[in-house]
């Protein structure tokens, strides 16, 4: 199978998930990335706005700002992302491929204590990734090697083995329902 065709199988079945199953599971896998050292350490956290049932970061985004980290969000211009702050009085808009994006002017400078949480269509066991094909992560993580990452998906988005390439960049953890992949 090609990627695009794992790609799709994947997103069909995730698509699938009851909403409030997804829900339920995302709190759970929200509660293990929380309970991390690498979130623990991070002061800038970098989340993303859920959509098609990706794993709900709505508990993680809430014990961020009670932490205290700085919370951030990704915006799409063109074909590149940044991270632009995020907090309870930002004004979400409609950005790139109908993902709400935060109305702010304040840019992530990304350094050492800087951890993002990647979404992500499928994984391997050996935490190689599949993206959504824009390879927008892929791009700011090459451009950015010193933040730490953390994808977040559901079992069934995880095979023993995918096809990648030589520009597809890996996270250093996994953390599924089941289990954490480091």
């Amino acid at each position: 199978m090609t990627k695009k065709d794992i790609r799709e199988s994947v997103l069909f079945l995730r698509n699938s998930l009851d909403k409030k199953e997804a829900e339920y599971i995302s709190r759970g896998i929200c509660q293990d990335v929380i309970e991390l050292d690498v979130y623990e350490k991070a002061t800038d956290i970098c989340l993303y706005m859920s959509i098609n049932n990706e794993v709900y970061l709505d508990s993680l985004i809430e014990t961020s700002f009670k932490e205290g980290k700085h919370v951030w969000l990704p915006r799409v211009i063109d074909k590149h992302m940044e991270f632009y702050s995020y907090d309870t009085n930002t004004k979400l808009i409609n950005g790139a491929f109908g993902i709400m994006e935060p109305d702010s002017e304040k840019q992530l400078v990304p350094n050492e204590n800087t951890l993002i949480i990647m979404p992500g269509a499928v994984y391997s066991e050996n935490k190689e990734r599949i993206g959504y094909g824009g390879g927008y992560y892929d791009r700011y993580l090459s451009e950015h090697p010193e933040c730490h990452t953390v994808a977040v998906c559901y079992e069934l988005q995880i095979f023993p083995d995918i096809p990648t390439e030589a520009y597809d960049i890996k996270p250093e953890i996994i953390v599924t329902e089941e289990r954490i992949i480091k």
